[in-house]
């Protein structure tokens, strides 16, 4: 497959997995030139370096061109009615779990697509959700679902029935902003591991007040803590993208415009079946950990960086005020405007794990409330972080779940009704 076009960064692999001596690493060297692959073992941890070039050849995936199951009606039985469809999981049974955003009900449907059962539902008690950021399926069976707003995980087991809650006050030192001891659900792994993250600011000036004024919200440092209770552990961390903001006035009242910075070299993590993924984007190097948070694999890819030209910047310019973006055009071109050329490009933008555990690391494109894309490119590297495929998809928000062989979308129809589809992973 050829080479995608600029801020659509592709990667090539080399991986590195046995002895560490004088005459291995002479004879590595002389594989990587012959094949762009070996293997090293260095203290238990896979390290996996990357060429820039091999990955041209990759194949590339498709999607079936029509999906093989929707769940969702514009009228007629309430089961079958979403006002919002805020997570979908298909379990072993091959029954699909679909969680209705407005009161987080967990509506179960059978392999056919008929619904079955509820289970779930908006409250404090056990079982109940104040706000389900996330939803996943238990290697041992059953799910787990993740609460932002309570900071809680409800394990449920194949049955349906809460199994354990685990929950974190999150008073652990260095988790601490402005003073203040607050944490968040990071998100959970298919083994059972629930990680919490908290951010600690860049010190410097607070952005004030000012009107019509471009004002920039320092980065800092997201740690990401593993644990349960007050027994909370750092296990890594990555930078935190900073924030721009125009304050202007509607009718009199302060209103506040505010985006993530565009190009802004950040951190991303991703959460898998076993496997924790953390990478940082000015450089093309993702950390691997397990559910107990020890690091066991390190995938780097040798790619030179590239850097925003005055093109770029204009063709981001010319798309505001059009549907691609969801931002103000005054507001968005002001804050452009003072956006420089020659920054780098971020390496990636996002990364996700599908059910067999392989992680798809997206490239990079600008924050959704400059530029609505409706095509995300995706690097696939397998379980061993050996590259697989390339493939594209439409808004990587709207990805439910990523299976082995099957995608489920939320789609919105003319009517903005929201339903589940599922299709098909194509591969050569």
């Amino acid at each position: 497959m050829p080479r995608t076009p600029r801020l659509h960064v592709g990667v090539s692999a080399v991986i590195l997995l046995a002895g560490c001596g004088e005459s291995a690493s002479e004879g590595v060297d002389a594989t990587v030139r012959a094949t762009g692959i070996s293997v090293i073992d260095s203290a238990d941890i896979e390290l996996v370096e990357v060429g820039a070039d091999a990955l041209d050849s990759l194949p590339e995936w498709t999607f079936s061109a029509e999906p093989t199951l929707t769940i969702g009606n514009t009228s007629g039985e309430d089961p079958y009615l979403f006002a919002s469809v805020l997570a979908a999981v298909r379990l072993p049974s091959d029954e699909i779990v679909v969680v209705e955003g407005f009161d987080f009900e967990f509506r179960v449907f059978g392999p056919d697509g008929v619904y079955r059962t509820s289970f779930g539902g908006r409250g404090e008690g056990p079982g109940e959700f104040g706000g389900v950021m996330a939803v996943r399926k238990r290697l041992e069976g059953g799910m787990a679902a993740a609460d932002g707003e309570l900071r809680r995980a409800t394990l449920f087991d194949d049955q349906n029935s809460v199994e354990a809650t685990r929950s974190s006050s999150c008073r652990v030192a260095g988790w601490y902003f402005r003073g203040v001891a607050v944490c968040y659900m990071g998100g959970l792994t298919g083994d059972d591991g629930v990680f919490w993250y908290a951010t600690r600011r860049s010190p410097g000036p607070q952005p004030g007040t000012n009107p019509r004024a471009v004002q920039r919200s320092p980065g800092g440092i997201r740690y990401l803590g593993l644990g349960s209770g007050d027994s909370l552990v750092v296990v890594d961390s990555i930078p935190a993208g900073g924030r721009a903001r125009i304050v202007q006035s509607l009718g009199g009242v302060p209103a506040l415009w505010s985006v993530p910075e565009v190009f802004a070299l950040e951190g991303h993590w991703a959460f898998g079946p076993r496997t924790v993924a953390l990478g940082e984007s000015d450089s093309f190097e993702i950390r691997f950990r397990d559910s107990k948070g020890a690091l066991r694999r390190i995938l780097r890819v040798a790619m030179e960086p590239e850097f925003v030209t005055s093109q770029d910047l204009d063709a981001i310019r010319a798309l505001m005020g059009t549907p691609a973006s969801i931002s103000p055009r005054e507001l968005a071109l002001m804050y452009l405007d003072e956006v420089p050329a020659g920054g780098q490009i971020p390496f990636f933008g996002e990364l996700r794990f599908d059910d067999a555990g392989r992680l798809w690391v997206a490239d990079y494109v600008p924050p959704r409330l400059l530029l609505v894309p409706d095509t995300t490119w995706w690097t696939v590297f397998d379980e061993k972080a050996l590259p697989l495929a390339r493939i594209a998809t439409g808004r990587s928000d709207d990805i439910l779940e990523l299976g082995e062989y099957h995608v489920l979308l939320r789609e919105t129809d003319e009517m903005d009704v929201q339903r589940v589809a599922m299709y098909r992973i194509e591969r050569e």
